[in-house]
């Protein structure tokens, strides 16, 4: 449906099979994919501060 996934939670071999176990999940909400970009905006400004203060 609209708005769910399906999330591998775990993957395994049974023999020559292998064999995985799904999970449905919802996706997140706008609030929460604002402060996923800003952290990872914030974590790529960090490297390029270590990185020229390396140089």
């Amino acid at each position: 449906q609209k708005g769910h996934a399906c999330v591998p939670l775990e993957m395994y071999w049974k023999g020559p099979l292998v064999k995985i176990k799904i999970g449905l999940a919802r996706g997140k909400k706008q609030h929460d994919k604002r402060d996923t970009i800003r952290d990872r905006e914030w974590n790529i400004e960090k490297q390029r501060a270590v990185r020229h203060r390396v140089r």
